[in-house]
């Protein structure tokens, strides 16, 4: 199951979604599908060797992203309240949950082929724009801006990450802690100084504790040898949000740590420390969506004019 496009146009509850926020600020936008998403289909075999999809059921949805105050699954679960509707109402059989769940597509299990096409599609994009652009990307969706970026660093300005798939190279607690991204926050190759020809072997990792019971342990690469390097990332800025309520507070703070570590300019922002509280991980469908857009748009902004332009 993923989101796909139409989540940023318009939230469960028929209200403008981020897509209208941003215009209104007068912002030229972009919305993607990716390959294999929504106006993106796919061929199943044998143009493509992908054997099934994986969907979710609305009660997974429901426990995770749309009513987490229900199940209490993970630290601070309890405390979402933004859904529309209220506390309780991203449940199935409730007009917001049914709304969403009508906009949701399948995904491919296969992080492989989808990130290798998204990285070719996303750049391409890009070389059409042809001027520098900022990429904001969602959970699944959080990879695709690095790796767009890895092939296109002179034509993006900025990387605005929402909750983006992580943390480094396992998967966190609640997904089994199975190893995952091998190559830090991507399943496929990054560029990196020096070089990485076997992430397995070149990539020395440690483990860093969390800094509270809300968060959990997780993998960077260690300080000796020195870290090895994004380089392409280190061209562009990029910010990080995490929303109150969300089981990202896990390990967000690890992602951060681990491209920060990289050389990459980070900076992250937890919404309830501004004062925008109990979002889950649907922060830019629930009822306080512009105050969390406002976060971002702002932070856009400063960047800006600290970057009016991309460096050589």
């Amino acid at each position: 199951m993923a989101s796909g496009r139409q989540n940023w146009l318009t939230k469960p509850d028929g209200n403008p979604g981020w897509s209208s926020y941003f215009l209104r600020q007068g912002y030229t936008i972009y919305l993607l599908d990716q390959p294999s998403h929504g106006r993106s289909p796919f061929l199943g075999p044998p143009i493509n060797n992908y054997t099934h999809v994986f969907p979710l059921s609305a009660e997974v949805i429901a426990s995770r992203f749309t009513a987490p105050e229900l199940y209490s699954s993970y630290p601070r679960a309890e405390l979402h309240t933004q859904w529309p509707g209220g506390p309780g109402s991203g449940v199935q059989g409730h007009p917001s949950l049914d709304a969403y769940f009508a906009a949701t597509v399948p995904s491919l299990v296969a992080n492989i082929p989808q990130q290798t096409a998204v990285r070719a599609a996303g750049a391409a994009l890009l070389y059409r724009i042809g001027a520098p652009v900022i990429l904001i990307g969602h959970s699944q969706g959080g990879t695709m801006p690095w790796l767009i970026t890895d092939v296109r660093p002179s034509l993006v300005l900025a990387i605005v990450a929402l909750e983006p798939a992580g943390p480094p190279f396992v998967e966190p607690a609640l997904n089994g802690k199975v190893p995952a991204r091998a190559w830090g926050m991507t399943d496929i190759p990054m560029a990196y100084e020096p070089a990485v020809a076997d992430p397995a072997v070149d990539l020395v990792l440690t483990v860093t504790r969390a800094n509270s019971t809300d968060e959990e342990d997780c993998w960077v690469q260690a300080e000796s040898p020195v870290p090895r390097q994004l380089v392409n990332l280190k061209r562009v800025r990029a910010l990080v949000v995490t929303a109150e309520a969300s089981w990202h507070v896990m390990y967000d703070w690890c992602s951060v740590k681990f491209l920060r570590q990289a050389g990459v300019e980070t900076d992250h922002v937890s919404l309830a420390d501004v004062g925008v509280r109990e979002n889950g991980h649907m922060l830019f469908l629930e009822m306080n969506s512009d105050e969390s857009a406002k976060v971002v748009a702002d932070w856009v902004e400063r960047t800006k004019s600290e970057r009016p332009g991309v460096r050589d």
